[in-house]
């Protein structure tokens, strides 16, 4: 279910009133834990439509997002994703309203609860909250409801079997065209064993349909050999086989 937002807290700098809690996700401090560097901070033009952000949060670094604003206009803005988001007014206060008070410039910061998480924000300035609501709910237009087993546990379990050295199960699940990929068995299983450890983060459902799906997940390798990187390529393509009657990885690339 997405979590509406509708004016909440922000920090980056000033004193939090006891009164302003983030009610964004019950797992976010009443105020941010981590400063907001310049550098991550991006500038708005919001009007009457709405903006789509992404990026990606971490519980120690905030990204920051800057916007002008009148007094007596509302903000709304919306995402799916497991973050925390406070709003700073221009005197430095956080706030907890969606009608914006004062005239100035406003300050969102936004980190994760803890980890690093992605994320996908749906912001509007005197926006309709309904609007903004149908916007971030219409990619999942693009979801058909089907009987094979949910793909997100798909991936997070194969990779979890790559951990326990499960190779025969993992081999499975590769597609005639990734196994050409990967090389041979022998070699599949000499790669992985040079992988100490396999760190899963946030796996997230983008496209599905009958036969084909798209996941994407965020993964960090740590190799025996001490270095350690992140996955660039989590953009994950499955297709579903009748035969083995299992979602089987197709090929990966970045988003």
């Amino acid at each position: 279910m997405a979590i509406i937002f509708q004016m909440i807290n922000s920090g980056c700098s000033g004193t939090s009133p006891k009164s302003a809690k983030n009610i964004s996700n019950p797992q976010c401090p009443d105020k941010p834990e981590s400063l907001l560097d310049s550098k991550n901070v991006k500038q708005l033009q919001l009007a009457s439509q709405t903006l789509t952000e992404t990026g990606q949060a971490k519980a120690d670094q905030s990204l920051g997002y800057t916007f002008e604003a009148k007094s007596g206009q509302k903000l709304n803005y919306q995402t799916n994703d497991d973050i925390c988001i406070w709003i700073y007014a221009p005197d430095n206060q956080l706030i907890t309203s969606k009608d914006l008070s004062q005239t100035g410039k406003y300050i969102m910061q936004v980190s994760a609860p803890k980890g690093l998480r992605s994320f996908e924000l749906k912001i509007g300035l005197d926006v309709s909250q309904a609007l903004i609501t149908s916007s971030s709910q219409s990619w999942q237009q693009n979801i058909e409801t089907t009987d094979h087993p949910d793909t997100t546990n798909f991936v997070r379990n194969h990779y979890i079997a790559l951990n326990d050295r499960q190779y025969a199960e993992t081999w499975k699940h590769l597609s005639p065209s990734f196994k050409k990929l990967s090389g041979s068995y022998s070699e599949y299983q000499q790669w992985w064993n040079s992988v100490r450890e396999i760190k899963i983060g946030d796996v997230k459902l983008i496209n599905q349909n009958t036969d084909t799906a798209i996941v994407d997940a965020e993964l960090w390798y740590f190799l025996n050999s001490g270095k350690s990187f992140k996955d660039s390529n989590n953009r994950i393509y499955l297709i579903w086989s009748n035969s083995s009657n299992s979602w089987l990885f197709e090929r990966k690339s970045s988003p």
